[in-house]
């Protein structure tokens, strides 16, 4: 019984499977072989198209509940610190330049009203 699920089931599932996946897949190119070359690989092969069709396949394409690989360094602006230290220097400059406007126009600006009851 093993003897013939290993010879005849076993093959015959993985090569519906890998030729199922194969056909269901909108992007075959990106292995850079034809998608009619692999459907007769898997066909023709017995475990080796298959297998060889399953081990390219999810190597090529990231698996859709996984993320992708992990960025090093920051993943958002605001915590990135050469960001946020370029930011609190703009912001610095700007305060300068506001408190120098300020001081340039000096007396010009209104004065408060004394009011003698």
């Amino acid at each position: 019984m093993l003897r013939i699920l290993l010879l005849y089931v076993l093959p015959i599932a993985l090569a519906l499977y890998a030729l199922i996946d194969c056909v269901a897949d909108d992007d075959v190119e990106r292995t850079s072989v034809p998608k009619v070359v692999w459907v007769l690989v898997i066909l023709l092969l017995g475990y080796v198209g298959p297998l060889a069709w399953l081990a390219v396949s999810k190597i090529a394409r990231p698996h859709p509940g996984r993320a992708g690989p992990r960025r090093r360094g920051p993943l958002a602006p605001d915590d990135n610190p050469a960001f946020l230290r370029q930011l609190a220097e703009e912001q610095a400059r700007r305060e300068r330049e506001r408190r120098r406007r300020e001081r340039d126009q000096g007396g010009d600006g209104p004065k408060p009203s004394t009011s003698d009851s």
